[in-house]
């Protein structure tokens, strides 16, 4: 007989949870989780919000009955989110700086959705973190909707640097595609139509970059 497989979005939740619970270290441990979920995605701005959406869930069921300072924990894991999501934006740039060099133009599908999405990348991840409060008890909703409350357009980490790439894209695109070839945008075309396919391919390699800069622990 088959063991039924856990649902992925349950195991994230479950993930989650124990992170906030089982570690002093809530900030490093939410951004594990959240990267590692990412990974597995495919990276369209929906499947980023559903990532943010569940590992909110996980951390206000990790913190409900604990003996933990509730505010303190979720500011950490909201950065800790933070910070996974300023990966992505990285990997988002460093997509649409391939797609530019090989030749490829705003008009195309893979530069036009990449900016689209950046350009409402911190409001629709908050979205996502707000709906998940509503699932939370009382206390958590209260620190939640403070939390929150506080964060300013382009206020987060990753929502800064989102806003910094729009502003800056367009000149270094220019650029790009004045030394382009037509041989590179043929090359490029097969990208350009699954843009989210290629941010989540950087995105690994972001992360694993990350991971190997960790200090090793003494055995």
């Amino acid at each position: 007989m088959k063991t039924p497989k856990m649902d992925p979005d349950e195991m994230l939740k479950t993930l989650a949870a124990e992170a906030v619970k089982g570690t002093a270290q809530v900030r490093t441990a939410i951004r594990d989780v959240t990267l590692q979920a990412l990974q597995m995605r495919e990276l369209s701005l929906k499947q980023v919000t559903n990532v943010v959406g569940k590992v909110t869930e996980g951390i206000n069921l990790g913190v409900a009955n604990e003996k933990l300072d509730v505010e303190k924990t979720l500011s950490e894991a909201f950065a800790g989110m933070d910070e996974a999501l300023l990966k992505v934006v990285e990997a988002n740039k460093v997509a649409l700086e391939r797609l530019t060099e090989g030749g490829a133009g705003f008009d195309q599908s893979g530069v036009k959705k990449g900016l689209k999405e950046l350009e409402a990348f911190e409001e629709k991840v908050l979205d996502g973190i707000k709906a998940a409060t509503l699932k939370a008890g009382e206390q958590a909703r209260q620190h939640w909707t403070n939390i929150l409350g506080n964060v300013q357009p382009g206020g987060t980490d990753s929502g800064a640097r989102a806003t910094e790439l729009l502003d800056s894209y367009a000149d270094q695109a220019k650029a790009a595609m004045r030394s382009s070839r037509e041989t590179s945008l043929k090359l490029m075309h097969s990208l350009t139509q699954n843009y989210a396919t290629l941010v989540s391919g950087v995105l690994i390699g972001l992360s694993e970059a990350l991971e190997h800069g960790k200090p090793k622990k003494d055995r």
